[in-house]
């Protein structure tokens, strides 16, 4: 299919009215949000593989009616999958089947990691300080997407909802624990408060080079695409996002949950397709 009539065929950014649990199941924990007419209603839940019942009481005491879930690790118990499609819930597993709010350039979209696709996806659903949530065919600034999580990824989406690519690197506290397991001396440790551009001490020196060095290559990244997208906005979500955030010299903007927003507006869009 021609590029063209992928954006053709592109779903309209949506709502639903009905309650919609969107699941995000990471390399180290389960995060869970219910959405209302496309907000995010109550604290975003977190829960470990072992402890799925809590999603379910998510379902049960606020009226959920449609699910999606994602993972980069393991997949929901049979026993609350069956239950909840039993209960006549829809429940959907992100694929790259689904139709998405953007057209792709990735040559290998069985391979594109699904927290990418949905940060990509919810992104396009923010308002920005220099643009308004809008249909895919309301041209938006490009974007440049950056999770900050276990690993780092950074995603490249252009202003007519083209998905051009993107990278994906060690994330800081796997910057640090790398530096520790390969080395026979350098001690393992935590991200802490800098000062100064460089360290003063060993621990300090590997602060400076996992932390600064994850935030030197968003920034340096940032800055060449921006040579080719002068109005390039920079988002930032993950567990590392404010951690970044405080050692950029460029405009950012940080939306946390972005994986279960973007979710969500799959879901909704996939939800409007079917009515």
């Amino acid at each position: 299919m021609s590029l063209s009539v992928l954006l053709a065929t592109l779903p309209m950014m949506g709502t639903t009215s009905d309650h919609q649990l969107a699941i995000d199941i990471g390399n180290t924990s389960v995060k869970a949000g219910v959405f209302l007419d496309g907000e995010l209603i109550g604290p975003v839940t977190r829960f470990t593989d072992q402890e799925w019942g809590v999603a379910d009481r998510l379902v049960t005491n606020l009226g959920v009616k449609n699910i999606i879930y994602s993972t980069v690790a393991n997949v929901p118990p049979a026993k609350w999958l069956d239950e909840w499609k039993q209960s006549g819930l829809l429940v959907l597993a992100l694929s790259p089947e689904l139709p998405l709010p953007f057209a792709s350039l990735y040559e290998t979209p069985a391979t594109l990691g699904q927290d990418r696709i949905a940060a990509v996806a919810g992104s396009l659903s923010l308002s920005t300080s220099s643009a308004p949530a809008a249909a895919p065919t309301v041209p938006l600034p490009a974007r440049l997407v950056v999770d900050a999580g276990t690993c780092m990824t950074l995603d490249l989406i252009d202003g007519q909802c083209i998905y051009q690519g993107g990278n994906i690197s060690p994330g800081v506290r796997m910057r640090m624990r790398a530096m520790h397991a390969f080395t026979a001396r350098l001690p393992l440790v935590e991200p802490e408060l800098l000062s100064g551009a460089v360290g003063r001490s060993t621990e300090q020196a590997l602060r400076h080079g996992g932390q600064f060095g994850a935030a030197y290559e968003v920034e340096g990244l940032f800055l060449r695409l921006r040579k080719n997208y002068p109005d390039l906005e920079l988002i930032l979500t993950g567990g590392d996002a404010e951690l970044l955030a405080s050692l950029l010299s460029v405009s950012t903007v940080i939306y946390p949950n972005l994986v279960l927003r973007g979710l969500n507006q799959i879901l909704s869009n996939y939800v409007q397709h079917q009515s």
